[in-house]
Order: C-alpha cells, then sequence, then structure tokens
C-alpha cells in the first residue's frame, strides 16, 4: 500500500479538516499522514470527530525543531508522493522549503493541490522588496513540482505560463466542508421581506474587494439588506473595521457585518436567507460557497474577467457580473430573487455530476493512480 504525506499549514479548517475526513473513509486503498503545520483551538477535539490517529502536529515544537521535523518528513523514503495543501507560506519558511526543494529533489515525487490565492500571489502580491523576494523563491519551487492540480480549468495554464512549470496536470478538487442539501426546505419558515438580502465576499481578506462592492451597490440603499463575512481570514483589522464604518454608512440598519465563526448549522440557515451572493475577487475564490449558492437555486454575481466565472458557465451555470452591479436597478434583483425551482433543479444536477463527493472521489483514484503509475516507470 503506498504512502502519502500531506502538507496542511492548519487544522482545524473547514477545507483541510474535511479533506481529512474524505481521505481516510474515501481513498482508503493509501496509508494517508498529515502534517499540521499550526493548529488552531478544538485540534483534540476535532482529531477525536475525525477518528484520526495519522495527523503529526508541528504547532508545539520550536521553529527549528519544526524545519528539521518537516525536512525529515518531506525527504522521508517511507514516503511515496508528498502533496502540498496550498503554497501561501512566505519568509524564511518559505526559504527553507525552497533549500529543501533544490537540494533534496523532492519535487520530483510531489503533488501541489492548488487553493487559488496561492496561484495569484505574483498579481496580488505586496509591491515591496519582501514580496519581490518571496515570489523568487516561489517561482524556485513551482518549477521544481512534478504535479499539479486545480479544479478550475485554466489555472494550471495559468502557473505553467507564468512560471515556466513543466508539471503534469490533474482536475482533483475538495469535498465540500458543507454538505450540498436542499436547506431551503429545511428553513422552508422564512420571514418574507420586501428587501433583497444580499451576501457580500466570504472573508475578511481584502481581495473580496468589500468596499468596491459597497460602492457599487449604494445605489440599492434602502431597497436591500447587506450580509458582510468577517469572520476568515482577518489578516488586517483596519481594513476590517474600513469596511464595517463605509457599510454602516452607506447601508445604516441595513449592513450586518459577521465578525464571529458560526456553526455549520447556524451558517446554513444564514445561507437559506440569503437572496443572492456577491464575489469579486480577481481570482479564484469560494468557490464552495459559491457551489452552495448555486445548489439552493440563488442568483450568484462573480466577476466576468477571472477563470472561476469560465468554469462555472462551461459547466452550465448561469452566473451574472459583479462588474456590473453598479448598473443593476432593484427591480432586476427583485426579479432574481424569485426562486426558480427549473433553476434549482438544473443547478443540483450540474452539482451532482460535477462537484459532488463521489466526482471528488473518482478523480482523486484517477489522479493518484496515473501519478503512482509514472513514478514507477521513473524508477
Amino acid at each position: 500500500m503506498k504512502n502519502i504525506l500531506h502538507l496542511m499549514t492548519k487544522l482545524p479548517d473547514k477545507y483541510n479538516s474535511k479533506y481529512v475526513e474524505f481521505a481516510n473513509h474515501a481513498l482508503p486503498d493509501y496509508n494517508h499522514t498529515f502534517i499540521c503545520l499550526v493548529s488552531g483551538s478544538g485540534l483534540d477535539e476535532s482529531l477525536n470527530q475525525l477518528n484520526s490517529v495519522n495527523i503529526i502536529n508541528l504547532n508545539n515544537r520550536g521553529k527549528l525543531v519544526k524545519w528539521i521535523d518537516v525536512c525529515k518528513l518531506l525527504t522521508s523514503k517511507q514516503y511515496d508522493l508528498n502533496i502540498f495543501h496550498g503554497l501561501f507560506y512566505t519568509g524564511p519558511f518559505l526559504i527553507f522549503l525552497a533549500a529543501i526543494f533544490r537540494v533534496f529533489s523532492i519535487g520530483e515525487k510531489t503533488l501541489w493541490m492548488t487553493w487559488g490565492g496561492d496561484i495569484y500571489y505574483f498579481q496580488n502580491r505586496a509591491k515591496t522588496f519582501s514580496g519581490w523576494l518571496n515570489e523568487q523563491f516561489r517561482k524556485s519551487i513551482i518549477k521544481r513540482f512534478s504535479f499539479i492540480s486545480s479544479p478550475i480549468k485554466g489555472e494550471v495554464d495559468l502557473v505553467k505560463l507564468t512560471y515556466k512549470s513543466n508539471a503534469i496536470e490533474f482536475s482533483t478538487l475538495y469535498p465540500n466542508p458543507l454538505p450540498y442539501l436542499d436547506i431551503t426546505a429545511e428553513h422552508s419558515v422564512i420571514v418574507q421581506d420586501e428587501k433583497v438580502h444580499l451576501m457580500i465576499g466570504n472573508s475578511a481578506d481584502p481581495q473580496n474587494n468589500h468596499l468596491a462592492i459597497l460602492e457599487q451597490i449604494s445605489h440599492l440603499r434602502g431597497s436591500v439588506k447587506v450580509t458582510c463575512v468577517l469572520s476568515y481570514a482577518n489578516v488586517d483589522s483596519c481594513y476590517t473595521e474600513a469596511v464595517i464604518k463605509q457599510g454602516e454608512a452607506l447601508f445604516s440598519d441595513d449592513f450586518y457585518p459577521i465578525r464571529d465563526f458560526m456553526a455549520p448549522d447556524d451558517y446554513s440557515q444564514l445561507l437559506s436567507g440569503v437572496d443572492i451572493a456577491i464575489y469579486y475577487h480577481n481570482r479564484q475564490q469560494a468557490m464552495g460557497n459559491i457551489y452552495q449558492f448555486l445548489y439552493l437555486g440563488k442568483s450568484v454575481f462573480v466577476r466576468s474577467d477571472t477563470l472561476s466565472n469560465q468554469h462555472l458557465k462551461l459547466l452550465g451555470f448561469r452566473v451574472c457580473d459583479s462588474e456590473k452591479l453598479s448598473q443593476v436597478s432593484i427591480a432586476e434583483l427583485q426579479a432574481l430573487k424569485q426562486d426558480s425551482y427549473e433553476r434549482k433543479i438544473e443547478n443540483q444536477g450540474i452539482i451532482n455530476e460535477y462537484c459532488s463527493d463521489r466526482v471528488a472521489k473518482k478523480l482523486w483514484d484517477e489522479a493518484l493512480l496515473y501519478i503512482f503509475a509514472l513514478l514507477k516507470k521513473s524508477d
């Protein structure tokens, strides 16, 4: 049985935790070991829920000891494949990883499972010397990956063009951390409101471009309620406060910032009451949330100049262009608000065919079989 080593930045995490559970149960033909670099509160409880003993938690180890352990694990002949879940590392640890890739040639047996934001670092990085330096070491690592996977068509092509990569491309996806349930049916007792309920963004990350969205929909004040998710990826408290200040200035009591994490059931109930979701990232982001809204038959706005917009349309989803929000009338939003049973059934069919856990298992099975066949040939 092949042994796979997974490098994860943080546990528990909604996507990483779900993937640990998925790998252990849906991919049982492999022995999985997970490196956790940073552990948040509730890791012990999370491990019990996952019933997993194959997580190596390095959070409480000193920096030097942690780095030595990572080096030993990534270069160990015990593992037949390394999988990097995201590549968001910067600073000294990124330099350390680049050295490992260069000295030990571990890229030959490494798959980079992209997350979206890690691909677009070159586009959104700080225009500083440290940002430039991080990008140089990223280039050194990325060009050495033998295998790269993305759930979005065209993103690996972007990596190859940007980083002159010769990696073999795969299309795999993460299982959605929220199960695809028709929660509009479960929470059918919803107070009807003449105002259209909008949700903007999916985290406090400035790349959500909340301020730009708020400005674009400001002409709709008095006719809409705006929920703004700011409870995840709060990397800049000043930015978060600026978003809240502008939201309250424009929409007063119709602006609802969410700053605290919500239990999955509570979050699902929140989604069921939203009429329209708006995303203004210039890259792939929030795909899990987008799929959830589409599954419920909700209308979703995504920038038309992104690969994720093109990907959604290729799958058959009907999405709106968030760059045209300033031209949208309340009458048009009211029309979009009306639940379309046909659209819901159509979207659920697409999700089940292309984005379900069953599909995720199939894609991962195919990718891993192919990777190990190639690695065997290269021995």
